[in-house]
């Protein structure tokens, strides 16, 4: 069986870590964002107004997708240390809109999360399912929430 030596993996997992949230690095090539695309790129010029805005009845927010966002990174980094708490999924869907405070407030806490994120990645000393297969998930996730809230930042202009 092969296998793949755990610096070039942590060293890719990291990669796309920071270009899901932070965006491909100024002047280089991406692995699958346009320049500008990350999370954080997308969501720090909106106000509170725009993230707040539905583009169906019901349909989730930007606000909502940041949230639910947040919260999967928590809730996995959990599961990566050995949880097996149940997450309520639900409750990661409840906001919808916020005042300006509410949307800076959220946006640190996912700045802060994906940055203890990071934090514990770095200090994974040997990868095994939890922390591979969480690390993996999280981009896959994030870049899914991204695209949606891309969608819909694109229908604020």
């Amino acid at each position: 069986m092969k296998t793949i030596d755990e610096k070039d993996f942590s060293e890719n997992l990291f990669y796309l870590l920071r270009e899901t949230f932070e965006g491909p690095p100024p002047q280089t090539s991406s692995a699958f964002l346009d320049q500008g695309g990350g999370l954080f790129q997308t969501i720090d010029p909106l106000t509170a107004a725009d993230a707040s805005r539905p583009s169906l009845p019901g349909a989730p927010t930007i606000a909502a997708h940041c949230a639910h966002a947040r919260f999967y990174v928590d809730v996995l980094r959990r599961f990566m240390r050995g949880s097996t708490e149940k997450a309520d999924w639900a409750e990661s869907w409840r906001v919808q809109s916020v005042s300006a405070d509410e949307w800076e407030r959220l946006k640190q806490d996912l700045r802060a999360a994906y940055a203890s994120l990071l934090e514990e990645l770095r200090a994974v000393e040997n990868w095994n399912d939890e922390t591979v297969g969480g690390g993996m998930a999280i981009i896959a996730h994030t870049a899914y929430h991204l695209g949606a809230i891309r969608q819909l930042a694109r229908g604020l202009r």
